[in-house]
């Protein structure tokens, strides 16, 4: 997607007095989401990105502001898990760090089976009040599905599975959960979601969420934990759309190979 900096970084793109015309600029960014295999489990599934006929379901307001730049079918989670080497009858559980249409569109592929589907009890509330008010935003009706198998997590930090520790970290949205991950071999891996659009977040300080904030002490607050976090577990971050993130942990991978 190509999106304006400010949803991302708070008074990016802003008038000033000293700069009354600035430069709007706009960030190419992309749709992450990741799978874990677990030693006791099996896969597991950390988002699920968007609806496979999303240039069909999504609202137009959401095309006008975050245009997809390349959508295409290798983009769709079948086919992605299919690449990484999985199908999707073989994912054990789901969890959801936020249901906002780019992350919650893909549980679809989910719908009428029995594979727990891990989420905020917040979140699931937050959608669903979203939806009956109509005040939906980035939360879309078709994506509120009863057909699911729900797991709610009621508490700030969930050992959910050996290994395997979720946290609520509210700001981007109340119910909004990161995941993290003790690897064998590689240390510590935090899936940040949304709660970090981008690296700029997270490493340059004195910077807040934009546009996207839905609380900006809620945010503030989650961001002083996740630091402590990150440098306690020497932890590798993975942000919600950052490119050159992927990008370099893809590089990494394919040299490990």
């Amino acid at each position: 997607m190509a999106v304006d900096d400010g949803y991302f970084i708070r008074g990016c793109n802003a008038v000033a007095t000293s700069n009354p015309h600035p430069q709007y600029d706009r960030r190419d960014v992309a749709i992450l989401a990741a799978v874990v295999e677990h030693p006791k489990i099996g896969p597991i599934l950390f988002d699920t990105g968007c609806r496979q006929n999303a240039e069909e379901e999504w609202p137009e307001r959401a095309w006008d502001l975050f245009p997809m730049t390349r959508y295409e079918e290798e983009h769709h989670l079948d086919r992605a898990l299919q690449a990484a080497g999985y199908g999707v009858d073989e994912i054990k559980a789901v969890v959801i760090s936020h249901l906002h249409l780019d992350h919650g569109g893909g549980l679809e592929h989910f719908q009428g089976t029995d594979v727990p589907i891990y989420a905020h009890e917040l979140e699931i509330k937050e959608h669903y009040y979203a939806v009956a008010t109509k005040e939906g935003g980035a939360y879309l009706p078709i994506d509120l599905n009863w057909e699911l198998n729900w797991q709610p997590i009621h508490r700030e930090e969930t050992e959910l599975f050996d290994g395997v520790t979720l946290r609520n970290m509210p700001g981007h949205t109340p119910g909004l959960l990161t995941m993290q991950v003790e690897t064998q071999s590689s240390g510590h891996f935090v899936l940040a979601s949304d709660h970090y659009h981008v690296r700029d977040l997270f490493e340059q300080d004195g910077l807040v969420q934009g546009w996207f904030g839905n609380d900006l002490y809620g945010w503030s607050r989650s961001h002083r934990w996740m630091k402590h976090l990150q440098k306690r577990y020497d932890a590798t971050m993975v942000y919600g759309h950052d490119v050159s993130v992927f990008e370099h942990l893809k590089a990494q991978s394919e040299q490990f190979d």
